[in-house]
């Protein structure tokens, strides 16, 4: 027996609706022989048909949103067995906003995703709308493409630069960039770099960290060798006898290039390289050194829209911890990069999703869980984290838009998942020791892919695919921008949004909205959170328009979208 068709809130079908509904006839789909709804069977925002109880429900329902006060439709919940690989569309929660595509949890993943608002596409509008992505690499990774081939994506080759691609995940070159569309979606900003090189990342926090002392005081002190050379030699001939310093190369991963270097060693002047602070202190887990690899969404730069993903991996080094000088070398005690580690003879690999705190690769969840067992705050970490990752978004923040396209056609054309390491010390403070552009999503362990093959697919929902018509090639343009004026923000309230705001301020403010409530369970909003939004503007170096108007919108917290709707 078919389940029932189910509308959060206070909204319920009436049994005459429940009959009709059963009496509708249905398409027999050729996947497997299921059975697909048409669209007109679910009530949703974009129906083409509203019944007379629906329309009251929309003309009279408000309801406290998560992030402020805003306009919103039912909640429609589809519980009907959808096909597997049959694309989904997810519909807005707003009224004139576009649908996106629905992603559905690989059954990797272990997790179901509820269809809220959401309906499978009639077979006429899979033909439409054609859903294709162009995976860059000869070896890409396969919880890409399997989250891509479970929401009905097709793959085309990356050669081929006549066929249209909803999405593209690797680095577009200048010619991909000056030709997508503002349906079109990429998985790197232009000059992404500037949070993914280490010698970048010192730069532009280094300058933030002189402004701001204390506020940025997370990242240890380093010395590019290629500036710093003289200055890091008269530190280390001051240096007490016990010192300890970290040489890295600028632009590799993997633990590739990395020693220790101590007060006798001898350093040679080269621009590749950079030496680092050594944290001498790190908090243990049975005697182990570790790091944690934290995932990080940004969306957006203008205005800025930063995730952090709720679960990720903790690696732990293979031989217990020492500063003996007789261990200096020994890169199993002093690395955690799990590229070194593996090769360890001591290296347990995880072999059970449901036994995430074993081996040496844990997930989140189980390291949050031995916190609580040690006494340890695990949220208050945490949130510490979350805030040392916003930080450092904040500080790359104008070099970042100095690289990017300053379209504002483009501004949500493009996402970035970073990837940071953060070393946590006995005193329980998060330290930034480098950020990765394509962090690794190779899946060596049951874990690996549970994890990775989740984090994509929440990412690739959250950020919203549009739908998009190809065989119709006309694009529609957005409107036009007309000059802001940012100190007019402070008087913005309900009363004169609608005069004092553009439909594009209104578009950016429901598209930021719309992207929250997509984000599901894995996501938390680091910025902009209305909790803690007015804590962290005035660390950027230019106010911004938008970023401004988002703290406006969250301070009246009144219904302005409302009004607009």
């Amino acid at each position: 027996m078919r389940q029932k068709l189910q509308l959060k809130g206070d909204i319920s079908l009436s049994q005459s609706a429940i009959q009709r509904r059963n009496s509708n006839q249905r398409q027999k789909s050729p996947i497997q022989g299921r059975r697909l709804f048409q669209s007109h069977v679910i009530q949703t925002p974009l129906s083409q048909q509203y019944g007379q109880n629906q329309q009251q429900i929309q003309q009279s329902q408000q309801q406290q949103f998560i992030q402020g006060r805003s306009y919103s439709q039912s909640n429609v919940v589809f519980n009907e067995e959808v096909p597997q690989k049959w694309p989904i569309i997810q519909l807005p929660f707003f009224k004139n906003t576009e649908p996106t595509i629905f992603f559905q949890y690989p059954p990797v993943c272990e997790d179901k995703r509820p269809l809220v608002n959401a309906r499978p596409m009639t077979e006429e509008e899979i033909k439409k709308y054609s859903l294709t992505c162009k995976v860059l690499g000869s070896a890409p990774y396969k919880c890409v493409l399997t989250s891509f081939d479970w929401a009905g994506f097709k793959r085309i080759d990356e050669d081929d630069e006549d066929e249209e691609w909803n999405v593209q995940w690797g680095i577009g070159n200048k010619t991909t960039l000056r030709n997508m569309n503002r349906y079109q979606k990429i998985n790197h900003f232009p000059g992404c770099w500037n949070m993914g090189r280490k010698d970048l990342l010192w730069i532009n926090l280094s300058k933030f960290k002189r402004k701001y002392p204390k506020e940025y005081n997370f990242i240890p002190n380093t010395y590019l060798l290629q500036y710093d050379y003289d200055r890091f030699i008269m530190a280390q001939e001051s240096a007490q006898k016990d010192t300890l310093w970290i040489k890295k190369p600028c632009a590799d991963s993997r633990g590739r290039g990395i020693t220790m270097v101590s007060k006798k060693s001898k350093v040679k002047k080269d621009k590749n390289f950079l030496i680092m602070d050594y944290i001498y202190n790190p908090h243990l887990i049975n005697g182990f050194k570790y790091d944690l690899r934290v995932y990080v969404l940004i969306s957006c730069f203008d205005p800025l829209r930063v995730y952090m993903y709720k679960d990720g991996l903790v690696r732990f080094a293979t031989q217990k911890y020492s500063t003996n000088s007789k261990d200096l070398t020994k890169r199993y005690i002093h690395l955690t990069n799990f590229a070194v580690n593996k090769l360890s003879p001591n290296f347990v690999k995880n072999q059970n999703t449901q036994k995430d705190d074993e081996g040496s690769k844990w997930s989140h969840h189980a390291y949050r869980k031995k916190l609580d067992e040690l006494g340890i705050d695990s949220r208050e970490l945490f949130n510490r984290i979350k805030d040392v990752v916003l930080k450092t978004c904040i500080a790359t923040e104008p070099f970042m838009l100095d690289s990017n396209a300053k379209s504002q056609e483009h501004r949500n054309g493009y996402f970035e998942l970073y990837g940071f390491d953060v070393l946590i010390d006995e005193n329980l403070k998060p330290w930034v020791l480098e950020v990765n552009v394509s962090p690794s999503l190779n899946s060596s362990s049951p874990l690996d892919k549970k994890i990775k093959t989740s984090l994509i697919s929440d990412v690739l929902h959250l950020v919203g695919v549009p739908l998009w018509d190809k065989n119709n090639q006309k694009i529609s343009s957005p409107p036009k921008y007309n000059q802001r004026n940012i100190k007019e923000i402070p008087n913005i309230n309900t009363s004169n949004c609608l005069n004092k705001l553009s439909q594009n301020d209104f578009n950016m403010l429901i598209h930021t909205v719309e992207e929250v409530k997509r984000r599901g369970k894995n996501f938390s909003c680091v910025f902009p959170n209305p909790k803690t939004i007015h804590q962290y503007m005035d660390l950027f170096e230019f106010p911004r328009y938008n970023n401004k108007l988002i703290e406006r919108f969250y301070q009246d917290r009144c219904n302005w979208l409302s009004r607009f709707n």
